[in-house]
């Protein structure tokens, strides 16, 4: 009996035992697995969504910056629902006289990367738009008597100072005036990210830079009318151009495994010209 009741104590799993546990252990692996694939896969989305609301973002900021300093009337050069051209304000002061500026501090870092195009002052007489003058003459050191003399009576505050422009210029004193550069923003087919569109910032006639990618091919500028508060996608006349709606479609880089497309985040943005008045 003794005997028996060791054998029995050390008698190994059944055939049938084994295979049962096989199947447990092949269901509870599978089942980690396709939850682990598919948690990876989440992770993977979240990124990407990350990563085109990065795109939207960046674009938005570099964008508003800029644009929201463009005057309104004359701002504006050229326009379609892919790029935008405008005259971009960097150096603001106001006139004195015989071609002298007294301009108000700026960030150097700005004008350092600035390209001047022209300057442009406000008539104060009648219709207050700004007349535009288009030069590439560097302005000068100015002589600080033309504005702080009778009858202006103008000085320049601390870190700003006086320029002498070129062509000559014509206008009354006091008048507010500023130094311009044209930049030119525009969706093209992108060199980062092959087969999707990029955002290019083009200052003057210089090298594009593209500044931001990828695009989805809805991305696009929509522009407000004279009066309106509604944008449009037709170009209205570009003197009556008031503003302009961003339609931001950005994408990430690269396809989540088991997406047919790349994550995507679409966002709009309106940006009203300064001294918009209608």
């Amino acid at each position: 009996m003794t005997a028996n009741r060791s054998r029995r104590v050390r008698r190994g799993f059944s055939l049938v035992e084994l295979l049962i546990t096989l199947v447990l252990v092949s269901i509870i692996g599978a089942a980690a697995g396709r939850l682990l694939m598919s948690q990876t896969r989440f992770y993977s989305r979240l990124a990407g969504q990350k990563d085109a609301r990065s795109v939207t973002r960046n674009a938005r900021n570099i964008i508003q910056t800029e644009l929201s300093m463009v005057e309104a009337g004359g701002g504006v050069t050229a326009a379609s629902t892919d790029s935008i051209r405008v005259r971009l304000p960097y150096v603001w002061g106001v006139y004195c006289s015989s071609n002298t500026m007294m301009y108000l501090p700026y960030d150097s870092a700005m004008t350092a990367m600035a390209t001047l195009a022209g300057y442009a002052i406000k008539d104060t007489s009648s219709n207050g738009i700004y007349a535009y003058t288009a030069t590439t003459t560097a302005p000068t050191a100015g002589t600080a008597a033309n504005c702080t003399g009778s009858p202006t009576s103008i000085t320049a505050p601390a870190n700003g100072g006086y320029y002498t422009l070129s062509p000559a210029v014509t206008g009354t004193a006091a008048s507010p005036m500023f130094l311009y550069q044209v930049v030119t923003y525009k969706f093209g087919a992108s060199a980062i990210v092959p087969g999707k569109r990029g955002l290019y910032r083009r200052i003057g006639s210089g090298a594009a830079e593209e500044i931001l990618a990828p695009f989805d091919t809805s991305a696009k500028f929509r522009y407000y009318n004279l009066y309106a508060d509604t944008a449009q996608t037709t170009v209205p006349t570009i003197s009556d151009i008031r503003g302009v709606e961003l339609q931001l479609d950005a994408q990430s880089a690269s396809r989540t495994g088991g997406q047919t497309t790349p994550e995507s985040v679409s966002i709009k943005t309106a940006i009203f010209f300064r001294n918009r008045v209608n």
